[in-house]
C-alpha cells in the first residue's frame, strides 16, 4: 500500500475509505453547472460564484479555468474563434447574458472602454495637459487631434475624433 492508503486503512480500517469514485458520482453537464450561479434577476445576469483577481467570473469548462462570459457565449452561440475575444457591451465584467456579449478583435475591444485612464491627470479619455502650448491635448489611437484651451472642447474632440475613428466605441456612441 502507498502511505495514503496506509493511513486510511490505520484510521478506518479500510484503505479506501473517504473516496469518491467517478462511476458512483453523477457528473453534471457544464451547462446544468453553470446557468445555477448566475443571478438573472437584474438587467446584466451575474456570475455569482468564484471570480479571477481581474474581476472577470471563473468557470471550469473543458479540463481548464475558463472566463465565465466566454463560456455563456459558446453555449448561446457555438465555439470562439481564434484570436477573437468576447466583449462586454454592458462593461460590467460579471455579467454573462449572453445579448450582452459580442465577438471583437483585440482592436475592437480596446476601442469599447469607458472613462480616462487611472493615470490620467484630466480625468478624461484621451485628452492631457501639454505645457509646451499651455493647452489641452487630444490624442486618439496614437494620432494627436489637436490643441484646446478648455478641457470642455478637449472632450468634445476627443469623443467626436474616436466616433470617427473606433467602430466598437458603444459608450462614446450612447453618451452623445
Amino acid at each position: 500500500m502507498c502511505q495514503r492508503h496506509y493511513k486510511r486503512w490505520c484510521r478506518y480500517g479500510d484503505p479506501l475509505a473517504g473516496q469518491k469514485f467517478r462511476e458512483n458520482v453523477a457528473v453534471k453537464a457544464p451547462e446544468e453547472r453553470f446557468w445555477p450561479k448566475v443571478d438573472k434577476s437584474q438587467p446584466c445576469w451575474l456570475w455569482t460564484a468564484g471570480c479571477f483577481p481581474d474581476g472577470y467570473g471563473s468557470f471550469r469548462y473543458n479540463g481548464t479555468m475558463a472566463g465565465s462570459h466566454r463560456v455563456s457565449y459558446e453555449f448561446a452561440y457555438g465555439p470562439i474563434p481564434d484570436k477573437m475575444e468576447v466583449d462586454h457591451r454592458c462593461h460590467n465584467r460579471k455579467c454573462v447574458r449572453p445579448d450582452h456579449l459580442r465577438l471583437v478583435t483585440k482592436k475592437q475591444n480596446m476601442e469599447n472602454h469607458r472613462g480616462a485612464m487611472r493615470s490620467s491627470k484630466s480625468g478624461v479619455r484621451g485628452v492631457y495637459w501639454y505645457p509646451q502650448t499651455n493647452r489641452w491635448a487630444v490624442q486618439v489611437s496614437h494620432k494627436t487631434v489637436g490643441y484646446y484651451l478648455t478641457l470642455e472642447e478637449a472632450e468634445a474632440s476627443a469623443v467626436a475624433a474616436r466616433n470617427e475613428m473606433h467602430t466598437h466605441n458603444d459608450w462614446d456612441r450612447s453618451a452623445s
